[in-house]
């Protein structure tokens, strides 16, 4: 017994050179939120071997192993930001600065929703980490969906002071509400949840809270590349004596710091990216998109040759299912909560910044805007952004964007007043005509033919008043036609372009815009793409996976069925009359859980055989049911299913989303009073405490008592599993009990009271 209690006691003076887990998060417990909390730093060795900083941001824990989810800025190189390595440091006591303990590793990133995922992968004397056993604190993903107007919320991350920029941040805390959601195309009405809360930018990249403590945001904001040309400090901070002169001043690298954080970014977006990183799963698409090299700010907004540009802008108060405007509006009545701005854009890339302000009467109006942000919509095309949920004031309203903190183009609208009845066209659709003339498979794609019939709703129309229609082709006009209305007031109408049969129409991206007399009153884009087949639109066909593929050819095991034992997974199309350019979207899930999503332009030739797709592990594909969605204007046009081995994950998405909390007290036998200090152990099911021989990567949890002996687990229990207690503390008698088992209809938590005897 007393070797027992030795090897214990070494075993637990092991466990007191790591962070303390993080216990469970019900009731909500700060102090636990920030040790989950890193602060994230890239750094470069300079000519005199010193390591200078040169980025700094936050980071949350989302997992025991090590996985770290934050900006894509905060861990990448970007302007200004000079790297070779990326640093982690933990907060080992509330209150005082963070510990540098790691060095990360990229397993996972979106450019353009602006979030990484890292991985513990060093120690900072360059040792590999093993991560099987770390017992690093971490959090629970929550849904940011559930999310609500005013709910109150937790940021954590970690803050420069303003007054002394060299002095060290510790985690800092702040709490706020949810003031609003932004709407962003391709991402939805909550691509971004809004705060008022204060949050400095250093605060970028942590982690934002509900009242159980899960993570349902991550504060973004993007620093501002235009100060660090001139060095200005209200862009960047000079934090450390980086050319060895003794002293920090003007001369020293000046740290990039952007302004006050208001928006996050949903934890939903995140969900696919840490489920990829878990999996250690890479994307492979056949078609590269092009490298495009960045141009300067004195390039943004001028008339240069492939410089990004926002044009053609207007507003709108609803969006339908394929990004298109439902109406263009002048101006929108008091009350209103729900307002897009529509625009134009060419010459963009993913990850380049972008910001929306909004004035009202002059004034900004921080509700409204959005701070700098990555892009996410590629190169060209139609674009939206608008605020949701949140009412709009009355007043005249100016929105303006800019590019990499230039100004690039504005628009303006008056809201208040009642509703307009001045005439207005809606809800255009395009789609197929049936042999009883109706318009079938409505939506924005169309099959290659010389007719496109488009339907459209009018309201409080005047006969006699003028209107046009016109089409364009990837913005050239190849068709208008003016006319008087006649028709009534309400109701709707079919329109019809065509093309001689000598000269096609060709596919690609096609625009039509409905005037009323000179006034923009509806417009929508489509694409047209793939041949009709029974009134649908066959674009892909005969989509197959293989698990190897020889000069285009699939080869190896073909099929939907696949072995365990596989180390890629192609997936492989066939294609007919897609344009150049044109966006298309591929989408990969994994028992029915999001894994990638990425939209690119078309390279391929226009028809042809063999595109191909690839996921391909670390090591072996791990077991699960993988679902690979081919779409074009956001709808889907081909999806197939693998299953490789027994078609489900063996591990679980988010480890703390399903299970049992495990609680309890620990207690003097003979006084009845709680025991400071109790190491608690559980092993993980497959060891029993005979077993075990004292290695971390045997443990499934540990937990250490409070001052008045209570504990709780930071790792939820599996029902149905059978789990090895070993309890033991300095001076007392060590318990221990093998198949503890949590029951299958058990709700939780559960509550332990154990008693110790002197030893």
């Amino acid at each position: 017994m007393q070797r027992l209690i030795r090897t214990f006691l070494a075993f637990i003076i092991c466990l007191l050179h790591l962070p303390v887990p993080v216990q469970a998060q019900t009731p909500l417990d700060l102090e636990q939120l920030q040790r989950a909390t890193v602060q994230i730093t890239q750094v470069f060795t300079n000519a005199l071997g010193q390591t200078v900083i040169s980025c700094i941001g936050s980071g949350t824990l989302v997992s025991a192993d090590g996985l770290i989810l934050t900006n894509a800025h905060v861990a990448l190189p970007i302007a200004g930001c000079r790297s070779d390595r990326i640093v982690v440091a933990l907060t080992v006591r509330i209150g005082e600065a963070p510990v540098p303990k790691y060095y990360a590793e990229v397993l996972s990133v979106n450019y353009g929703w602006d979030l990484a995922v890292l991985r513990v992968a060093r120690t900072l004397d360059d040792r590999p980490v093993n991560r099987e056993a770390l017992l690093l604190p971490f959090v629970e993903l929550g849904n940011s969906d559930e999310v609500v107007l005013d709910q109150t919320v937790e940021f954590v991350g970690y803050a420069v002071p303003e007054r002394d920029p060299t002095a060290s941040s510790t985690a800092r805390v702040v709490r706020g509400t949810i003031s609003g959601f932004t709407a962003e195309a391709r991402v939805g009405e909550r691509a971004w949840l809004k705060t008022r809360a204060a949050l400095p930018g250093t605060m970028s990249g942590g982690g934002a809270y509900d009242t159980q403590g899960r993570l349902i945001g991550i504060p973004t904001v993007e620093p501002p590349t235009s100060g660090l040309v001139s060095g200005t400090e209200e862009n960047c901070r000079r934090i450390q004596d980086s050319n060895g002169d003794g002293r920090v001043d003007e001369n020293d690298l000046c740290v990039p710091i952007s302004g006050f954080v208001n928006a996050l970014r949903p934890s939903r977006l995140a969900r696919g990216l840490i489920l990829a990183a878990q999996l250690e799963i890479t994307p492979l698409s056949q078609q590269e998109p092009p490298v495009q090299q960045p141009l300067s700010p004195e390039e943004i907004g001028q008339n240069v040759v492939g410089a990004p540009q926002f044009r053609r802008l207007f507003f709108a108060t609803g969006v339908d299912l394929a990004g298109n405007p439902t109406r263009v509006i002048r101006r929108a009545p008091a009350g209103i909560n729900t307002l897009y701005l529509f625009f134009d854009y060419a010459n963009m890339r993913d990850g380049i910044i972008y910001e929306l302000r909004v004035l009202r009467d002059g004034v900004l109006d921080p509700t409204f805007s959005l701070a700098p942000a990555t892009w996410s919509g590629g190169r060209s095309g139609l674009w939206y952004i608008g605020s949701t949920a949140q009412v709009y004031p009355n007043g005249n309203y100016e929105f303006i964007l800019f590019i990499e903190g230039v100004r690039v183009a504005s628009a303006s609208i008056t809201i208040g007043g009642g509703p307009t009845t001045e005439p207005e066209f809606a809800n255009i659709l395009f789609g197929v005509q049936d042999l009883n003339l109706q318009l079938v498979n409505t939506g924005n794609i169309l099959p290659v033919s010389n007719v496109i019939n488009a339907e459209f709703v009018y309201t409080n129309m005047v006969d006699g008043t003028p209107w046009r229609q016109a089409w364009y082709y990837e913005d050239l006009r190849i068709s208008e036609v003016s006319a008087l209305w006649s028709g009534g007031s309400n109701g709707k109408r079919l329109i019809t372009a065509s093309a001689p049969v000598e000269n096609p129409l060709q596919p690609g991206r096609y625009r039509l815009e409905l005037y009323i007399e000179d006034r923009l009153a509806a417009t929508s884009d489509f694409i047209m793409a793939g041949g009709q087949v029974d009134l649908s639109t066959e674009v892909f066909t005969d989509l197959i996976f293989a698990s190897e593929l020889n000069n285009g050819v699939p080869s190896g095991i073909v099929g939907v069925t696949f072995p365990n034992t596989i180390t890629d997974l192609y997936a492989v199309f066939n294609w007919r009359d897609i344009a150049a350019g044109t966006p298309f979207t591929w989408r990969w899930t994994v028992d029915n859980n999001p894994l990638f999503e990425v939209t690119q332009p078309w390279t391929n030739p226009t028809t042809g055989n063999g595109a191909w797709l690839r996921l391909r592990p670390n090591r072996l594909l791990p077991e699960g049911s993988y679902k690979l969605e081919l779409l074009i204007g956001g709808m889907v046009k081909a999806s197939a299913t693998a299953r490789v081995g027994i078609g489900q994950l063996p591990i679980r998405l988010f480890v703390r989303t399903e299970g049992v909390l495990v609680q309890g007290q620990i207690v003097d036998a003979e006084t009845n009073k709680g025991i400071a200090g109790v190491a608690i152990i559980f092993l993980k099911p497959l060891f029993d405490v005979a077993d075990f021989t004292w290695q971390m990567s045997e443990v499934y949890d540990v937990a250490f008592t409070d001052l008045n002996g209570r504990f709780a687990l930071s790792r939820l229990l599996a029902r149905g599993e059978r789990y090895s207690i070993i309890i033991a503390a300095q001076g007392y008698l060590p318990v221990t009990t093998d198949g503890f088992r949590i029951l299958r209809d058990e709700a939780g938590p559960i509550e332990l009271r154990i008693e110790l005897n002197r030893d």
